[in-house]
């Protein structure tokens, strides 16, 4: 069976869902890579590197059943000391003991590993001449890790000269891009007409006071954008992001598991969208008439 073309025109708000969102973002990050590097080569070569940040889990959890062997243990460990411990087990004991439930579980902080692209100079020594960055949760979360993390990433590459591409399709969170946002604020209040719900920010290294800047209103398609390369280089590539998004909804399956009958994830559209995308997906026939 064929999957299920994306129904929107441009980007998808219910693949914002955090949820989805992981799986949604290691696609986007591959099927980019997969469309850079042909345009690209033999002088440049893409890179999906990674940085791993931890995700506080808040929520406790309480087991459904604790059994406690108060068995001392005296076998030598390892290092041949012999020890005496209670033991949380899940597995029933022959005989019968009572004890009380413990009062919560301790769980550790998760460990994440978020991808990102780099495109190096294989003429200089692999030298990193682009970075491309699409924009998590946890990037656009103050004070967390993987906001801190990004936060350093970026002043290390523009520190070192370097090409850098956010691209935000968030519409949750804070805003995170390079580009201070009262000048972005200013900037598109001027040049777009309407709201806008998603922001590429473009930064090339050889123009150390600009930022190109794509903004986007949710039934807009999304943009070809280009990708600047070397300073000394004239060209630059081309990344279709509505078509990544599109090969990413297909490949994901996502239309088995996303419900168009509840609204897209928070924060909520303005009346004049949700109104649009209520239309658009009755005629797609995802939501009842």
């Amino acid at each position: 069976m064929s999957n299920v073309p994306n129904p929107f025109p441009g980007m998808n708000p219910y693949l914002e869902d955090r949820r989805y969102w992981r799986d949604v973002h290691w696609r986007c990050i591959a099927y980019a890579s997969e469309a850079l590097q042909p345009q690209v080569r033999p002088r440049y070569h893409v890179r999906i590197e990674e940085r791993v940040y931890v995700e506080p889990t808040d929520r406790p959890i309480y087991p459904d059943i604790s059994l406690i062997d108060r068995t001392p243990v005296t076998e030598p460990l390892s290092g041949g000391v012999a020890v005496t411990t209670a033991v949380l087990q899940k597995v029933a004991l022959e005989t019968e003991v009572e004890c009380d439930e413990p009062s919560t579980v301790v769980e550790l902080p998760e460990p994440v590993t978020e991808g990102f692209l780099e495109i190096v100079d294989m003429a200089h020594g692999g030298k990193v001449v682009t970075v491309i960055e699409l924009l998590s949760h946890a990037n656009k979360t103050p004070n967390t890790d993987g906001h801190r993390q990004y936060v350093q990433k970026r002043r290390e590459t523009l520190a070192a000269g370097v090409n850098l591409v956010e691209i935000d399709l968030l519409r949750d969170g804070a805003y995170v891009l390079a580009p201070p946002i009262d000048r972005v604020q200013a900037a598109l209040k001027k040049a777009v007409k309407g709201e806008w719900h998603y922001l590429v920010s473009i930064y090339r290294a050889a123009e150390p006071l600009r930022f190109y800047l794509y903004a986007v209103a949710l039934p807009q398609r999304l943009p070809r954008i280009f990708v600047p390369l070397a300073s000394d280089d004239r060209k630059a590539a081309v990344l279709d992001l509505q078509a990544v998004i599109n090969r990413c909804y297909e490949a994901g399956a996502y239309d088995d598991v996303l419900d168009y009958r509840q609204n897209p994830p928070p924060p909520e559209l303005s009346p004049p969208t949700m109104e649009w995308l209520d239309k658009l997906l009755k005629e797609k026939g995802l939501r009842p008439r």
